[in-house]
């Protein structure tokens, strides 16, 4: 890309030769003209005056006695502000560029402020409604030790207070295990301690101005000296489920679905599109699987004579299931003759004979 640079000079003023006290000859006049470098045109810096002599429209150069009058007279006139125009415009648009900056980090800090304060309700009421297939993660609040969590396996609610199964995240990590399989594999080797709710409901920052100075001191939950804060709770034991089409014709589908997560039961199906003949019989326990070695079923429909596909391919469904600690998820399954998608719609608040209150 060529950049187009040189410099060029605009008239500033017009003299009268009788201000100079000069001859009064009205077929010329004097200008004092601004000479200024540019790129593309446009004025980036003054390189001084001159002085011309314009007459019938043309410029001619300044006789020497003229210039030695002007010289004595000592006649000074400024720059315009144009004559800097390139400069000025990159301090707008630099002005304007640190405004929309400074316009948007506020916006996002606001919107960081909102998130913070709807999030510290939906925390106590995690708390408050605890379920027995969540994680708690929490940090240790220490200079040396910054970022050490413990995680901690809901196993029993109180009124008042949740019974955790404790995992150190280091041992996690060197097991090379997923967190539902390290604790499935060693939680009767796993310490467990008993938690307030008021306790945990402390152990996170509640004021957003205080928590951007980072001075939270955390709470003493696991009896042990150290202090922890809360810094999420996850759930886990959830199935992962998708789906592609094996075979379809006018008559019958087959859907093969893949499993990545834990085991569950297929309680029901219910047909709210188009009424298939679902071939499966229930409860139907799905073991549970990985990325690496997803577990996979077939989820198909039998011949019935009153059903096609001809003039209605699409169909939707919904399967209630229930996982291995007893709560009931609710899936969409929706698809026509080229895709099919399970959505995960509801996870139902039953809890079964886990829930202890005395």
């Amino acid at each position: 890309m060529k950049i187009f640079f040189g410099y060029r000079h605009f008239k500033i003023k017009d003299i009268h030769p009788t201000e100079l006290g000069l001859i009064d000859d009205h077929d010329y006049h004097i200008e004092i003209r601004q000479k200024y470098f540019h790129i593309y045109l446009i004025p980036f810096f003054g390189l001084g005056k001159t002085w011309a002599i314009r007459r019938n429209g043309e410029l001619y150069e300044l006789p020497q006695e003229y210039i030695q009058e002007i010289k004595r007279r000592k006649i000074k006139v400024r720059s315009p502000w144009y004559t800097y125009t390139l400069p000025i415009l990159a301090v707008v648009v630099l002005l304007v560029f640190i405004s929309v900056e400074r316009i948007k980090d506020y916006q996002f800090n606001e919107q960081q402020r909102i998130h913070f304060v709807e999030n510290i309700p939906k925390l106590d009421a995690k708390i408050e409604n605890a379920r027995i297939n969540e994680f708690y993660v929490i940090n240790e609040v220490d200079e040396i030790r910054a970022g050490f969590q413990m995680i901690l396996k809901v196993e029993k609610v109180y009124v008042d207070k949740i019974l955790f199964t404790v995992i150190p995240e280091f041992l996690l990590d060197s097991s090379g295990l997923q967190l539902e399989d390290y604790y499935l594999h060693n939680k009767t080797h796993l310490d467990t301690i008993s938690i307030l709710k008021s306790d945990l409901k402390k152990s996170f920052e509640r004021d957003y101005d205080q928590s951007k100075t980072y001075t939270f001191k955390g709470k003493n939950l696991l009896k042990s000296g150290k202090l922890y804060s809360l810094s999420k709770i996850d759930e886990g034991f959830q199935p992962n489920l998708k789906s592609s089409i094996l075979f379809k014709d006018y008559t019958e589908i087959q859907i093969q679905v893949e499993n990545t997560g834990s085991e569950f039961t297929i309680l029901s199906i219910k047909n709210t599109e188009h009424n298939v003949p679902w071939d499966i019989k229930l409860p139907l326990k799905i073991e549970s699987g990985n990325k690496n070695k997803p577990s996979v079923f077939i989820l198909g429909s039998k011949k019935q004579k009153d059903f096609s596909f001809y003039d209605h391919d699409f169909y939707k469904a919904d399967i209630e299931v229930v996982d291995l600690f007893g709560i009931k998820h609710l899936y969409k399954i929706s698809g026509d003759g080229e895709y099919c998608s399970f959505t995960q719609t509801e996870v139902k608040k039953r809890y079964l004979n886990y829930i202890i209150s005395f």
